[in-house]
This record gives structure tokens, sequence and C-alpha cells, in this order.
């Protein structure tokens, strides 16, 4: 599955502000080249406001209990860096996949998107409920986590990677795309997102057993 994030680069344009001042932002899809573009933007700013998800690198998705017990075994010097180290193992290999929102050449946002069953922990031993309401050969790009910059938050970008997500998974024959709003009130760093931008963009949000899904049916 991870094959497809070859073909060609998907970008968005995304402008803010008046005559004089705009701001463009591209989005494009996370490729091989990019680790240490990525692995910048997680020591930089992705939580320069302090956040307690520091040092998470986006990985807890395909984190598995082996890797928490190997992690355990590290020097303890050493043990921060892991999560490093393996986010950029998966860029690099293919496997942590997603869209970047970029602007002044550097990343500021970025959203992990891949094909679902592509993911360790939204597997249906690990997370039967998510899969409630879809048949076993459909086809789901999900959406497992945002992360913008403090400095860039509030200014739609966001929903710019939700809709190049979702006009990538209509090219690319999905039948469905997923996200996992938290619930009740928004803050920043629910990494999920808000349940109303994904309503703005077209999803159905559903009840499941301790939490909601956002869901899109992209094929007619």
């Amino acid at each position: 599955m991870h094959g497809e994030w070859e073909s060609d680069k998907q970008k968005d344009k995304i402008h803010f502000g008046g005559r004089q001042a705009v701001m463009q932002i591209e989005v494009k899809k996370l490729d091989r080249n990019m680790a240490d573009a990525y692995l910048d933007f997680f020591d930089h700013r992705a939580f320069s406001d302090g956040s307690a998800e520091k040092g998470c690198y986006c990985v807890w998705h395909h984190w598995t209990d082996r890797h928490e017990r190997e992690r355990s075994l590290m020097p303890e010097n050493e043990r921060p860096y892991r999560k490093r180290d393996y986010a950029k193992e998966l860029i690099q290999n293919g496997i942590l996949n997603g869209f970047a929102a970029i602007y002044n050449g550097r990343i500021v946002g970025f959203c992990n998107a891949d094909a679902k069953e592509c993911y360790f922990r939204m597997s249906r031993e690990k997370h039967p409920d998510s899969w409630i309401g879809v048949n076993g050969n459909d086809k789901i790009l999900a959406i497992v986590c945002f992360i913008v910059a403090p400095g860039m938050r509030r200014k739609g970008v966001a929903k710019a990677l939700l809709e190049c997500a979702c006009q990538y998974a209509e090219e690319n024959g999905y039948d469905y795309v997923e996200g996992y709003p938290s619930q009740g009130e928004f803050v920043a760093n629910n990494c999920g997102g808000s349940a109303s931008m994904y309503i703005d963009q077209g999803f159905e949000i559903i009840d499941i057993p301790n939490g909601i899904i956002a869901r899109k049916r992209m094929k007619k």
C-alpha cells in the first residue's frame, strides 16, 4: 500500500491576508527525501509552546509493545532519541506518510495519513470499533494526527491539509477518508483535529464506543 505515495507530488496554495500581506503555503505529500525537514519541524517548531507531546515525532500509530520494550532497555540518555530515529527510519522506508504544509521552505504543519490497515494502532484487532459501518474490502485513507506549529495555528493550515488529503484520496481510488476528532471542546493540542473542521468538509460524525469518527465517502 505504501507504494501509492510514490506518485506525483500533490500541491496546494493557501493565501492569507490582504493585498499588503499574502502568506503562501505549499501542501505536498511527505516523501522519503523529506526526513530531515520533518525532524527539523518536530525538533524546533511543532511543540515550541512547550506542549507535553514534544518528542512524539508522530510515530505512535506505528509504535508497538516491542518497540517500547526495546526502548526501555536502552541507556536512559539514549531513550529520548529513539522515536526520533524511528521516525527517520519510517520515512526513508516509505512507511510514515502524510501531507506537509511548507512556508518559507520549512515544514510548519503535518497530517499523518495513510491506508488504514498500515497503522498498527488502527488494526481491526486493536481498534475494532473504528471499523463499524465499512466493508472488509473498503479502501480507507485514515488521518490519525494533525500537528501545526503554534505560530501558524488558526490560519487554515489544518483545513488545507485535510483538503489535500481528500483530494489525494479521490484521485487514488479510496472509498472513504476517516479522521478521529476530539470529543467536546477543542484545544490546540487535540491532535485529532476539531469535529467542526471535518463537518465543514462534508464528513459525517459517527458515534462509536469511547469516541467518535469523522468519515467521508469518496466513491458515489
